[in-house]
């Protein structure tokens, strides 16, 4: 199965803004994400076999983390928005430093079973894939706004199903954040 592992994103602010941003393109210049398709990939697997899977869960099932807020902060594009691929929202410092440590903590114990990460982990959300990879207009305009917070209480192995319309999510294993004593 193709595999990775993601936080998912579910806050409404970003459907809204996603709805908000379609205005400063035609649809030939972007794709939009589709909103159940929201999430923060903390490491893409590749292929991977049901035994990887198995060895995959009983790593994350060794991660500890307590839930933690994130604010939804400015737009962006990589690599830049005059030759983007993707559209992304960012998240606060202080969200970002916490879904980071998360990442590193998934990263440390995947590594133990020859797991990588292809790049270094940097907090976005993509919310739009780019046709025309001109999208510079669109980006600025929102660069610096806020647009909700999200709640991170859980971790999720997913497998990806490639389609013509596009790929399919769906959970193979999740850990759940643990509350902290007396909370």
């Amino acid at each position: 199965m193709r595999a990775f592992v993601a936080v998912d994103a579910t806050s409404s602010a970003l459907g809204e803004l996603q709805k908000d941003m379609m205005g400063a393109w035609s649809p030939r210049d972007v794709k939009p994400v589709e909103a159940h398709n929201f999430h923060f990939t903390l490491i893409f697997l590749g292929e991977i076999s049901e035994q990887q899977a198995l060895a995959v869960r009983e790593a994350l099932s060794a991660i500890s983390f307590e839930p933690f807020s994130l604010t939804y902060t400015g737009v962006g594009a990589f690599p830049r928005p005059g030759n983007a691929r993707v559209v992304w929202v960012g998240v606060d410092r202080e969200g970002g430093k916490k879904l980071e440590a998360l990442a590193q903590q998934v990263v440390v114990g995947l590594e133990k079973l020859g797991f990588k990460p292809d790049r270094p982990f940097s907090p976005h959300l993509t919310i739009f894939r780019a046709k025309n990879r001109h999208v510079q207009v669109g980006v600025e305009k929102y660069a610096g706004r806020t647009f909700g917070t999200e709640v991170v209480d859980r971790v999720h192995l997913k497998k990806s199903d490639l389609a013509p319309s596009g790929p399919t999510y769906s959970n193979v294993y999740t850990v759940s954040a643990v509350k902290e004593e007396g909370k």
